[in-house]
């Protein structure tokens, strides 16, 4: 009897947890990477300055305080001849869909370079919100991971702009949350029953093949 109650609380807990969660835009985040068709539907592959990357479909978990903690395999395809470099990207959102941190780090080779945590708080929460917070911690963490590349001194092209990657897919991730329904909506209804395009936009990614 004490069995059957507990599951059921916790049946009914796991209901309203997950419905106050923020979701992920699965078939939106994988249009803007060109599609979930690699990998029997589990990843997308694109290209960008002649190197090839392929992002595998996020795993996601909830966190005690309503909101969602995101992870995402970023690859970078180097040849059948040449081994390929890995990359994970980690964000977590809060009930609001809000970024509250993110990390990022990439493995060349048996080398491990991981950026520092970023926190959507102190004197960035203090000052930003939404999508600008967003866009400010996204900058410091590739900051921070692209600083300890070149202390790496790698020079391959397509390493050289894996940090651009995977700020960009940071960018499409965050267009990609949905909370109740409403934040990040590509289009909204206005007082008057018309929609409204929201100011959230992706960004081409453009990289500079680096100076030999």
């Amino acid at each position: 009897m004490v069995l059957a109650r507990s599951f059921l609380l916790l049946f009914f807990t796991s209901l309203t947890w997950s419905a106050a969660d923020p979701k992920i835009r699965l078939d939106e985040l994988g249009r803007s990477l060109g599609g979930w068709t690699d990998k029997s539907g589990k990843a997308a592959k694109f290209e960008v300055s002649g190197s090839t990357y392929r992002s595998w479909k996020p795993e996601v978990s909830p966190t005690p305080t309503g909101g969602i903690f995101v992870s995402i395999r970023i690859d970078h395809l180097r040849g059948l001849l040449a081994s390929d470099d890995h990359a994970s990207l980690e964000v977590t959102f809060d009930k609001e869909g809000g970024v509250v941190s993110a990390r990022s780090s990439i493995a060349l080779q048996g080398r491990r370079v991981t950026s520092d945590l970023v926190e959507g708080t102190g004197r960035f929460g203090a000052q930003l919100v939404g999508m600008d917070l967003a866009a400010k911690v996204g900058t410091e963490m590739i900051s921070s991971l692209s600083a300890k590349i070149l202390r790496e001194q790698i020079r391959e092209p397509g390493r050289v702009s894996f940090p651009a990657v995977l700020q960009h897919q940071y960018n499409l991730l965050c267009l990609a949350i949905d909370a109740d329904g409403e934040i990040f909506d590509p289009e909204k209804e206005d007082g008057d029953g018309e929609k409204e395009e929201l100011e959230r936009k992706a960004v081409p990614l453009e990289i500079e093949t680096p100076q030999k």
